[in-house]
């Protein structure tokens, strides 16, 4: 489970348990399921969610889907839920966020920590990214458990490492120095923390204290698998645990910050000591005193600070939901790229209530470090397709010379934008037909255009640039003689759907997934229409579909029950 430090609040030896989640489990079996879970800057609750699970959460701000892996975010303030990110992993088994706001993950299957801000692109479901392993040295296979070295009462020169738990073979916590490198980050080992001879020691959560101490969970039980061993064997221990406490004899403790119970004004002199875990307890707090109070407070102590501090305030607001947007401003033309690019994240969940989001977003699309840029590019996958395709250019632009990284990045982002619905757009946009097709037939063009776009119909798994999801087993569109071959043919499938193994420019699918049959979804018009945008569009190039020929189509094929094979299509209308 995860450690959380409690507070008596009233002083009857209660603990109040505002805003704390727990995700204590007493079998490894249910690691599938909500596995760590972690607070980003302004409050919002990072979930790992575990390989195998494919979720479809309805909320009131529409459905939330993820699969095989991933992160959700949950703002308690707002209650909006989001995808965070989606990655090719196994377990994601903790979260660590640094002084920054940047998120370091732990995974398991391997020793993998991985960097999270390159899969926060608006995630497409079934479709899941790398992430790049930063542990360089000294793997061993990790479990639950991630932290910051941040506390005065450890040696300075270990401040801002990262702790890494580990339960199989090595038993204990791996220490690395966490090294900065544009756009992200790399590692060094440093040391093993603690090491224990006992076989059945399990480390699954480690949090530093209020007095600097570093705490540690002991899940303590022999079997931890879930395929070797049955989920009812009696040597599986449901009753015992224990929680170790590590100081540094040499240094003393630190006095623990005033929180419950402290004025505002006490408060926000907390967020100017080092400790992660203070601030962070200090930010909880404030988010549950008068928002409008503790805005105000904050933006006048934050005037004369350092521009950390300033992010500290930033921050702050945002937690309060009174973003302060001058603060925001400022720092996003701070001369460190930490501070931009954090002032860059808050921006971008703050987009459309800032007058001028597109200009201050072009800005950071052209900025001098790659984190900037990245954070720019991940933004643009959750705007409108022409302002988010226009800020992935800026970016590439300065990153003639992509790295994977990079590269993983702007075409998950690309992708995202090219298949959004087109009629959230059609304000903004404006369709021109190819110029090779007649006066009449243009007309068709631009109609099939918004018929294309329509939420369920062809852009959903052809998506917005004809190139399909062969990943997921949706053909592309563009290049294909199936589209721009016989139009009888096309017309046929239309109508009917098509369902059954096909091959498409030399790329064989299993076609499980059927195609929709619009024949009782589209009048003859809409389908000549739409079947002349995709013959002309994705740098096709065919006749144009006439109403009377899907007509008379429609007529020949009306006894027709089913969906057709495309073998069966092939025979009577074989490819050319």
């Amino acid at each position: 489970g995860s450690l959380v430090f409690l507070q008596d609040k009233d002083g009857d030896d209660k603990y109040d348990t505002r805003e704390v989640l727990l995700s204590g489990f007493d079998d490894h079996d249910t690691h599938h399921a909500i596995s760590s879970f972690c607070a980003d800057p302004s409050g919002a609750i990072i979930m790992c969610e575990g390989v195998f699970l494919h979720s479809h959460v309805e909320t009131a701000f529409g459905p939330q889907r993820g699969s095989n892996g991933g992160f959700f975010r949950y703002d308690p303030r707002t209650r909006k839920l989001i995808r965070h990110a989606q990655f090719s992993i196994p377990n994601p088994w903790g979260v660590a966020v640094d002084e920054y706001g940047q998120e370091l993950f732990l995974h398991t299957s391997g020793t993998k920590m991985s960097w999270m801000l390159p899969g926060m692109v608006k995630a497409r479901y079934g479709a899941n990214m790398q992430a790049p392993d930063l542990i360089t040295s000294n793997k061993v296979r990790p479990t639950s458990g991630i932290e910051f070295v941040s506390s005065r009462h450890f040696p300075d020169e270990v401040q801002g490492d990262i702790l890494i738990n580990n339960n199989i073979g090595f038993l204990g916590a791996k220490q690395h120095k966490v090294i900065e490198q544009d756009p992200g980050f790399t590692t060094e080992y440093r040391q093993d923390l603690f090491v224990s001879k006992d076989l059945n020691f399990r480390p699954t959560d480690l949090e530093f204290a209020p007095d600097g101490s570093l705490y540690v969970v002991d899940w303590q039980n022999a079997l931890i698998g879930h395929m070797q061993h049955n989920a009812r064997d009696p040597n599986r221990d449901h009753k015992h645990g224990r929680i170790y406490r590590v100081t540094y004899p040499s240094r003393p403790l630190v006095k623990p910050a005033k929180i419950h119970g402290a004025s505002i004004e006490e408060l926000l002199k907390n967020l100017e000591l080092p400790e992660l875990r203070t601030r962070y307890r200090t930010r909880r707090e404030l988010r549950g005193r008068d928002s409008e109070a503790v805005s105000n407070a904050v933006v006048a102590w934050s005037a004369n600070k350092e521009e950390r501090l300033q992010l500290e305030a930033l921050w702050v607001t945002w937690g309060a939901g009174r973003l302060h947007q001058p603060l925001m401003k400022k720092l996003l033309k701070s001369s460190d790229y930490r501070i931009r690019s954090a002032a860059m994240n808050v921006l971008r969940f703050h987009f459309s209530s800032v007058p001028d989001g597109k200009k201050l977003l072009a800005e950071a699309a052209n900025d001098s470090h790659g984190r900037v840029r990245m954070t720019a590019a991940v933004t643009a996958s959750y705007l409108p397709r022409r302002v988010g395709l226009e800020t992935l250019v800026s970016t590439e632009t300065k990153d003639q010379n992509v790295s994977i990284l990079y590269k993983q990045t702007y075409d998950y982002a690309r992708e995202v934008l090219n298949r959004q619905p087109a009629e959230s757009e059609l304000k903004e946009r404006k369709v021109t037909a190819p110029s090779h097709l007649s006066v009449k037939h243009k007309k068709l063009f631009v109609e099939g255009s918004e018929i294309y776009a329509r939420e369920g119909h062809c852009i959903t798994c052809h998506q917005g640039n004809g190139k399909g999801l062969p990943d997921s087993g949706f053909p592309p569109l563009a290049g294909t003689k199936w589209t721009t071959g016989d139009s009888d043919r096309l017309v046929k499938l239309t109508l009917k759907g098509l369902m059954g193994p096909i091959e498409v420019m030399g790329r064989k699918y299993p076609g499980q997934v059927p195609m929709t049959p619009f024949e009782h979804m589209l009048n003859d018009q809409e389908i000549a229409s739409v079947l002349t945008y995709v013959r002309n569009s994705f740098g096709n190039k065919a006749s144009a579909v006439e109403p009377a020929q899907v007509s008379k189509i429609r007529s020949e094929v009306k006894s027709f029950v089913g969906l057709y094979s495309p073998d069966a299509l092939l025979k009577e209308h074989p490819l050319k």
